[in-house]
């Protein structure tokens, strides 16, 4: 599938509602997937609970203006291309002069025609340079891909989270409740959990302690949308790898994901030592 064909998530953020408006359309008549933002700091929000390829970004914007978003999103993603939009020539030739991390720039008012095609650019550029980054795309020196269990009753966070692991060349699992997820356990191999702690019936917690019970080798990552040390602790002392606030900030996430696989690996590695050293000692030579 190249880029041509290939499904582009874009985020396009602007605070004229009139053109917000009127580019979503344009963009998506030519096959874009197209979020819109009203403001930089919606833009950002956006960004910590949703999967991106491209965000189209004006620089010109009340409260928290563009150049500080692109800050903000070049610190903590900088695998996310962003394209500046600017009715001010000067601003778009400092750019041009620098770069500083912009994937591309075009003055307003924008010719949808470009842009569509601006951002099919840099999408392929930003493929290109992710394919080496083993984390990111979910590969470690461990053998095969990573497994991952996402459980939360929150389904729009659910998909979202799904969208961005299976991106990632992860394979991916969900379940809408603790119930449906130890039933998944029960016929698919699971590398890392990631676990909601706030669920109806039976909370993470419970679905924490029965995990560990039987499959004690998978990793688990706690979410919770209020954390207290209470809870955390006590996540802890059930055998959880990891606690963190919801909505997650997407790129610590995937990073730790990828952490905990590897460190599964490595635990799994050293129990297969023990048992073949185990063997050796009882029926030597």
């Amino acid at each position: 599938m190249n880029s041509n064909t290939e499904l582009i998530h874009l985020l396009l953020v602007d605070d004229e509602e009139e053109f917000l408006q009127a580019a979503s359309r344009a963009l998506e008549r030519r096959n874009f997937v197209v979020s819109a933002a009203p403001n930089g700091i919606t833009a950002l929000e956006m960004i910590k609970t949703e999967s991106f390829d491209v965000v189209v970004l004006d620089v010109k914007m009340p409260d928290i203006d563009g150049i500080e978003v692109f800050e903000q999103i070049r610190n903590s993603y900088p695998e996310l291309p962003v394209i500046i939009l600017t009715g001010h020539p000067s601003i778009a030739d400092a750019f041009t002069t620098s770069k500083n991390g912009i994937a591309d720039y075009l003055s307003k008012p924008v010719d949808m025609d470009q842009l569509a095609q601006k951002v099919r650019q840099v999408f392929t550029e930003a493929k290109k340079n992710a394919a080496g980054n083993d984390a990111m795309n979910g590969s470690t020196d461990a053998a095969g891909p990573i497994r991952v269990l996402i459980v939360d009753d929150e389904t729009e966070l659910l998909d979202s989270l799904q969208k961005i692991f299976t991106r990632r060349k992860m394979i991916t699992f969900t379940a809408n409740s603790g119930a449906a997820a130890l039933e998944l356990l029960k016929d698919k191999l699971v590398d890392v959990m990631i676990l909601d702690v706030k669920m109806p019936e039976m909370d993470g917690l419970e679905v924490l302690r029965r995990v560990k019970e039987k499959y004690p080798s998978i990793q688990i990552i706690l979410l919770s949308g209020h954390p207290s040390v209470e809870a955390a602790v006590k996540g802890v002392k059930l055998g959880a790898n990891e606690y963190m606030k919801k909505p997650p900030d997407i790129r610590e996430l995937v990073r730790t994901v990828a952490h905990l696989y590897q460190q599964r690996h490595d635990y799994l590695e050293e129990q297969q030592k023990k048992l073949i050293d185990d063997i050796i000692q009882r029926f030597p030579d």
